[in-house]
């Protein structure tokens, strides 16, 4: 381990000192040659959560509080010609994981990307978590289990579109066993349409699809699961269908109007074998008592970050949001879950935003892994990135 801290401390310093020039601060110390445009910056991110919470099913009664760290990430990316790196580790719940690891190359009209990254679905799932609107993604992203894999994927993009296809291997996370990746696999595309986008009004439109093969029965099978937005809570619903195959289907939509916005997604799972139908939807909706209007980029389909109009460092009140979602999860076998979110955020500096969620969700059905019954919950987030 010493040895390998010791190359890190190595490694970082002669790439920090092969630029010459001091470091321009955005988030935390970026270096860029002046010459080839070769960059290299550190990255990360903290999220501290605590949540206070209700639970009442025939199968639970209970009131609780908790907390977490919920991110602790740290990383480098760079540029280096035509290629750029990104290498990012959460070091959270006393376990180490990786996130984004990957190569990309740009090779002008398009770009082949290689590593640990997301497959290509969902507008919730492409977007950071430092910047959706909600402490928590929707449902449909955590019970269908979009996550990162091992894989390569091709990317386009332009002024009104997107799109991204791969194909990928094993999760290194989690759909492992001894020391070697499963042969899981999974296949995933996404296009997205900007009909309208004129800086003050923006409409975004999109579609993805996944097909995942367990492959040689190592991999994890299919299972739809969720919280209810809440991550300190258990899961309300749940079915493990014991499948080796299934495919996604999944619709989303945008719109952004000066400091409104509006997002709505579809997704519905077909698991092989399995009777059960799976499908879910959510809408939220946002309105910047400040004035801000949300950040959202073409080429890549996907919101970014909302700087406020006056930080508090320059004598400002930062900027304040106002957010509301309905979400809703259908399980068949394993019962449903309505859940509504009330938010409010504050962003007092550019990479720095305090968050405030109340949530009420209603599990119904007799397959409901706790039972029928009402879940409430408020919780409240510290986040800060570089």
């Amino acid at each position: 381990m010493k040895s390998i801290l010791a190359g890190g401390v190595a490694a970082l310093a002669f790439a920090c000192g092969a630029f010459a020039d001091s470091p321009v601060f955005n988030g935390a110390p970026e270096w860029t040659d002046p010459e080839t445009g070769n960059s290299f910056k550190f990255r990360g991110r903290l999220y501290f959560d605590a949540a206070f919470a209700e639970i009442d099913t025939t199968g639970r009664s209970e009131n609780y509080s908790a907390t977490e760290m919920r991110t602790a990430r740290l990383g480098v990316e760079g540029s280096w010609f035509s290629f750029e790196y990104k290498a990012e580790f959460d070091f959270a719940d006393n376990e180490v994981s990786a996130k984004d690891v990957t190569i990309e190359w740009d090779a002008g009209d398009f770009s082949v990307i290689i590593g640990n990254q997301k497959t290509p679905n969902s507008l919730e799932e492409m977007t950071s978590s430092r910047y959706i609107t909600f402490m928590e993604r929707g449902q449909v992203t955590d019970a269908f289990r979009l996550d990162r894999r091992l894989g390569i994927a091709i990317a386009t993009g332009g002024d009104n579109y997107s799109f991204r296809a791969g194909i990928f291997g094993g999760n290194p996370n989690e759909d492992s066993t001894g020391s070697s990746l499963s042969e899981s696999m999974a296949i995933a595309a996404r296009a997205t349409f900007t009909p309208i986008n004129t800086g003050d009004n923006v409409l975004h439109l999109g579609a993805s699809a996944r097909y995942y093969d367990r492959g040689d029965m190592s991999g994890t099978a299919v299972r739809v699961r969720s919280r209810p937005n809440v991550h300190l809570a258990e899961r309300l619903v749940d079915v493990n269908t014991g499948a080796d195959q299934s495919t996604l289907f999944g619709l989303e939509a945008a719109w952004i109007s000066g400091p409104f916005h509006a997002h709505g997604e579809y997704m519905a799972e077909d698991a092989d074998g399995s009777s059960d139908d799976f499908h879910g939807y959510f809408v939220n909706l946002g309105f910047f008592l400040t004035g801000e209007q949300r950040a959202y980029r073409a080429s890549s389909g996907a919101f970014r970050r909302t700087s406020p109009n006056q930080p508090v460092s320059e004598g400002g009140n930062g900027a304040w949001e106002l957010a509301g979602r309905y979400d809703y999860l259908d399980t068949d076998s394993g019962g449903s879950l309505a859940t509504w979110t009330a938010g409010l955020n504050w962003y007092p500096e550019s990479h720095l935003r305090f968050m405030l969620n109340v949530v009420i969700a209603d599990a119904d059905g007799s397959g409901a892994r706790l039972g029928e019954g009402d879940f409430s919950a408020i919780q409240a987030r510290a986040q800060i990135d570089w």
